[in-house]
């Protein structure tokens, strides 16, 4: 039976069975979630010139036929959804890989690191999810058990979506948005999120977060339970895998990989993820050998740079559509497979963990 239940305001929900089925449980599970998200869609396009509900919606369509080429059970888990929300399936489909991206404020901070520097011997994969402020509504954390697959926990916009989970195999995915300039039609960069958390192990894992015919890309970080950490900084045409060689890892929102420089569409937009990242850099550094849950809350608490510090906060002076907060972070507990999730921004709150 599905389980609704609340961690620090987040509407959390559970299913299990086929992707169909866990679509229309969690549809029906999320309704609200889903008419925010579809009231939120209506009103954005209403006020963006030269756009039009069905423009948009034809514009999400193209890319389609290749979502269902490289993962027909996701598209199935979507129709489900929309079947249990009570939402058109067009609409679905495009809040889901479209409306995130509305806006200009984009951020997040990630950190992930092995047994060799945590006090407990654990594996860690943390990140903050630095979006416009409204997204929060739109947010649960889901359980899942497809028949087929190793279960998950993930935060999931509409209760559906991941944008960062852990799976009962080990495997993680967080990461960061990335602004490169060959963006194409193709494969969202959301799906591929939800396809490494249906993998067993990290090779597999590895290729499912680089589809070849993706539309666009995150940096996707992908760890598993060994200790083995990736940071896959990926554009729509190329990607560079970079390897965690000293055993962790941190990541903001510009390429490290000089292979992937030329990718960067303006650097100049990324003074705060330059701050971030060199930040969080120094902090980590100091607290190797002895990491532990805590020492997460207390670098992404960190204010330097404010409003545009690695705790994000809003800017009140600038418009709705700019504004960039935190929104949550969490902890992946790869080895004894434990979520640990905050609400809101690290500086005012306490991690509560969530077990898989």
């Amino acid at each position: 039976m599905p389980r609704k239940a609340s961690i620090s305001g987040l509407k959390e929900v559970s299913a299990s069975g086929s992707h169909h089925q866990i679509g229309l449980s969690i549809g029906k599970q999320c309704r609200d979630l889903a008419q925010r998200m579809e009231k939120r869609f209506r009103s954005t396009v209403a006020s963006t010139p030269g756009l039009t509900v069905q423009k948009a919606l034809a514009h999400a369509r193209k890319s389609l036929p290749l979502t269902r080429e490289y993962f027909p059970e996701y598209v199935e888990e979507l129709e489900g959804y929309a079947e249990g929300a009570g939402i058109p399936w067009d609409v679905v489909y495009f809040t889901l890989h479209e409306i995130p991206m509305f806006g200009t404020g984009r951020g997040c901070t990630d950190i992930a690191v092995n047994a060799e520097w945590t006090k407990d011997d654990c594996v860690f994969a943390a990140h903050s999810d630095d979006v416009s402020p409204y997204l929060a509504q739109h947010l649960a954390i889901s359980r899942i058990k497809p028949n087929d697959e190793p279960g998950f926990v993930a935060l999931c916009y509409g209760g559906i979506q991941p944008t960062s989970g852990m799976n009962a195999a080990g495997i993680s995915l967080t990461g960061n948005a990335l602004v490169h300039n060959d963006d194409r039609m193709g494969i969202p960069k959301e799906v591929a999120v939800r396809n490494v958390l249906r993998q067993s192990n990290i090779y597999d894992a590895l290729v499912a977060s680089m589809p070849p015919k993706r539309g666009n890309s995150y940096n996707n970080i992908v760890c598993d339970s060994n200790g083995e950490i990736y940071s896959v900084e990926g554009s729509a045409t190329a990607f560079d895998a970079v390897y965690a060689s000293e055993g962790w890892l941190v990541h903001t929102n510009h390429y490290l990989s000089p292979r992937m420089w030329g990718f960067e569409r303006d650097l100049h937009t990324r003074w705060s993820s330059i701050i971030r990242y060199n930040r969080a850099t120094k902090l980590f550094k100091k607290e190797l050998g002895k990491v532990e849950v805590s020492t997460f809350r207390r670098i992404l608490s960190d204010h330097v740079g404010y409003p545009q510090s690695i705790c994000r906060h809003a800017d009140p002076a600038l418009p709705e559509e700019e504004q960039t907060q935190t929104i949550f972070s969490e902890v992946f507990d790869l080895t004894n497979k434990v979520a640990w999730i905050l609400q809101g921004n690290p500086c005012k709150g306490e991690y509560r963990k969530y077990e898989l």
